[in-house]
């Protein structure tokens, strides 16, 4: 996690993501790191995850040739 902020119920969180597949996706093999910035939205009631929004960035794909 890169930053966190809460006001009342509310959170929002801004992450840093990786994974690697574990099974070729198109051009991509075994073993590529996929890599993306996100920023969550959380709105809690009674302790609960009453909603959730995500904004997902991915980093460019980079191609095997």
């Amino acid at each position: 996690m890169v930053n966190a902020v809460a006001a009342g119920e509310q959170v929002a969180l801004e992450v840093t993501w990786a994974g690697t597949l574990a099974v070729a996706m198109g051009e991509l093999p075994v073993g590529h790191v996929l890599r993306a910035r996100i920023a969550v939205f959380l709105e809690f009631r009674d302790g609960r995850i009453l909603a959730q929004r995500n904004y997902d960035c991915y980093d460019p794909l980079n191609r095997v040739r």
